[in-house]
Formats: C-alpha cells, sequence, structure tokens
C-alpha cells in the first residue's frame, strides 16, 4: 500500500461546518468548550431563520461535509465554503451531507439505497432510516425531516442556516479563530516535518484517537481547530481523510501550573467508582460503548458520559478507522503520566 501522504490545513470553512455542528446538537453544550456561546449567539439572530434552518439540517450533514469542502476548494475559508455550497450540484451536495462518500456510511447502508432516498424513493428512504445509525436521534431526526424535503429545498435549507449563521455570528469569530489556526498549523507543519510516521504525528495532536488507513485513503488533512475543542471530528471524501482536531492549550509559563492541571485532570476521571471499573474493563482490549455498559450493566446513555470524562482527561482513545469505528481502549500512557506527576508533586511540589 503506498504511503499517506499528510498535510496540514487550516481552514475557517472546516469552522464553520463545526461551529453549526454545535447549534443543531444541544448536547454538544456538555463537551465542547464554545458550544453554549456559539448556540445563544445563533439563537440571538433576528428573525430566528438560521437556527431554524440549521436545527432542521441536524447535526451530521455538517460534519460529513468537510471532506467535501477539502476536496472542491483551494483555499477553504468560510466564504469559500459557502460559495461552493450555493454553486454546487443540490443532488451531489445533499448526497455528500448524508454520508454518500463516507465509508462507514456506506457500511450500514448500501449506497444505492441511500442515493434512492435522496433521489425521493419513499422505500428507499425507510430503509435508509432503519439501517443508518438507528440509535442515533439526531442522525434519524436528519433522515425524518431534512431528507424528505427534495434535494433543491434541502441545499436551499442548509445554505440559508449556514449563511445566516455566518453573517449574524460567526463572522465576529472568524478573525481570532483564524489567528489561532495559523500559528498551530505552523507547529503541525513542523512536527509533520519531522516526523514520518502519522501515527507518532497523532499521537502529540490527536492522542485521544487511534486511526489506521483504510484502502483507497491516499490524504490525510489535519486541519487544527478551535471550535471542537477539546475534541475532534473527521469525514472521509474519497481518497481523502479530513480530521479537524483540538488545537492544544498552551502550558502556562514555568509548567508547574500546567502539570498541576494535568495531574488534577487525570485524578479527577478516576474519582468515580463506574470510571473506574470501566478502565479495568478496558485493561483487556478495546471495547464499544456497547458492549462496555453490557458490561457494567448500566445504560449505554449512562456509560457514554463517563467515556467522555475518560477520553478527554487522556485515560482512553477511540478508534475512528472503519473496521474498529468507535471502539474505546485503554491509553497505558495515562498510567504512567499519572505516576510520574503524582511522584513529582509529593517530592517537589511541583508536578513536570
Amino acid at each position: 500500500m503506498q504511503k499517506v501522504r499528510t498535510i496540514v490545513q487550516p481552514g475557517t470553512g472546516y469552522e464553520l461546518l463545526l461551529s453549526a455542528v454545535t447549534i443543531a446538537d444541544p448536547g454538544t453544550q456538555n463537551r465542547i468548550a464554545k458550544a453554549r456561546e456559539y448556540r445563544k449567539r445563533a439563537k440571538a439572530i433576528p428573525g430566528g431563520a438560521a437556527y431554524k434552518a440549521i436545527d432542521r439540517v441536524g447535526r451530521e450533514p455538517f460534519i460529513n461535509l468537510l471532506g467535501f469542502v477539502h476536496s472542491m476548494t483551494d483555499e477553504p475559508t468560510a466564504a469559500a465554503t459557502l460559495k461552493l455550497i450555493g454553486e454546487a450540484d443540490p443532488r451531489e451536495l445533499v448526497l455528500a451531507a448524508v454520508g454518500y462518500s463516507r465509508r462507514a456510511f456506506r457500511m450500514v447502508t448500501p449506497p444505492a439505497v441511500i442515493r434512492d432516498a435522496v433521489d425521493g424513493d419513499k422505500k428507499a428512504l425507510r430503509e435508509f432510516k432503519r439501517t443508518s445509525y438507528p440509535d442515533l436521534p439526531h442522525w434519524q431526526s436528519t433522515l425524518r425531516r431534512w431528507v424528505p424535503m427534495g434535494v433543491d429545498e434541502a441545499a436551499g435549507e442548509l445554505l440559508d442556516g449556514l449563511r445566516g449563521w455566518y453573517e449574524g455570528g460567526f463572522v465576529e469569530f472568524e478573525p481570532e479563530i483564524a489567528r489561532q489556526q495559523g500559528e498551530e498549523a505552523r507547529r503541525a507543519r513542523d512536527l509533520v516535518a519531522k516526523q514520518a510516521d502519522l501515527d507518532a504525528v497523532l499521537e502529540q495532536l490527536a492522542p485521544t484517537i487511534t486511526f489506521t488507513r483504510e484502502v483507497g485513503q491516499e490524504v490525510v488533512v489535519l486541519a487544527p481547530s478551535v471550535v471542537v475543542q477539546p475534541h475532534w471530528a473527521l469525514s472521509d471524501y474519497g481518497p481523502t481523510l479530513v480530521i479537524s482536531y483540538a488545537i492544544p492549550k498552551q502550558p502556562e509559563a514555568g509548567g508547574g501550573e500546567a502539570g498541576g492541571d494535568r495531574l488534577l485532570a487525570l485524578s479527577r476521571a478516576m474519582g468515580d467508582e463506574l470510571r473506574m471499573r470501566a478502565l479495568r474493563e478496558l485493561r483487556g482490549g478495546p471495547l464499544s460503548a456497547t458492549d462496555l455498559a453490557r458490561r457494567l450493566g448500566v445504560p449505554r446513555t449512562t456509560i457514554h458520559h463517563h467515556l467522555q470524562i475518560l477520553m478527554v482527561s487522556g485515560w482512553l482513545r477511540v478508534a475512528v478507522d472503519d473496521a474498529r469505528w468507535g471502539n474505546f481502549e485503554l491509553r497505558p500512557e495515562a498510567a504512567e503520566e499519572l505516576g510520574h506527576l503524582a511522584t513529582s508533586w509529593l517530592s517537589t511540589g511541583e508536578p513536570r
């Protein structure tokens, strides 16, 4: 298999799409640092049309379009993204938005079913709903409310929502987002230039994910993100995979306070019996949230909350390749880090 090409490409267009995700999905307010601010700002736009349009489209289409935007623009700024969406063939846009070009969606629903559903076949739409992640309410809402509009109206709804949000809110955040992206892109490019191994690069830039290249993937795009902090988002389109990763917080001067924060994050994440039991179960190997919940005897919704805490703190990583999609695994580095920081604190009072 030919070596994958890794490029670093910041873009406020990616961030515009991801900020729309936080508006469409109220659940991100508990996971994404800026989500509450973006959602509040969107709701305050006069008339409410932009917020309502984004809500009808739903969360997943905006994530699915990350790869589409990369592939169809030379420089993925917010303005270029809006121009692309406005000029794209409505059918091609909606197909991209519902995951027609994403491996994870094609694995569970035959491409022909997705295509026929978008073209208005009611039987195909029912099959699309039945097979495509039926346990994800936000995605099922998209299939129920947005896709049946027809490609012209659906494409118009998506554009209206994004344009209204951009002009009424996002444009105020864009300069600072672009500045932070630019600074992080320089650091990431230096890392990619020095480190040939993609896994080693991801361990530094996005240590909570593990990635195995799929057949046909030729390019991995690393897009530094302010919007998704402290998480990540990704989308593939043809031979390209776009990974939007959270720009890491810079350590405070002297390092002691940052080390103390890290020690607290790791130890607090363990300060719950269910999370400790989850870590112990994961010693035996990767598990899905459903399997882990079953082993621990708790609802999947309950374990999902705790897994988010463990992942953000660095105790876990999650597989993002299709073969192991969504499986959580223990990061042994976290236990080593906790031991080192605790020993340092006990001996010097300054975890480093």
